[in-house]
């Protein structure tokens, strides 16, 4: 639940900054704020993947930490 709306938020963010680009026309204003709100995917992105990798890995340490105790016994 949490990652779909973060999702959402960074959909909204990014159509937002066009927007603003769009409304307001090119200005150092507009591409400074535009940017800012285009940060907020980037780092959602990043830490979607960050998130997934270290699953992976807990799930992975998790699976050979069972094989070694089934091992020993």
């Amino acid at each position: 639940m949490r990652q779909t709306l973060a999702w959402i938020c960074a959909v909204i963010a990014t159509l937002l900054a066009v927007a603003i680009v769009f409304w307001f026309g090119v200005s150092p204003l507009t591409i400074l704020i535009a940017l800012l709100l285009l940060a907020c995917p980037v780092l959602v992105i990043w830490m979607s993947l960050r998130l997934s990798r270290q699953c992976e890995r807990d799930i992975r340490q998790a699976i050979e930490r069972e094989r070694k105790s089934r091992g020993k016994c």
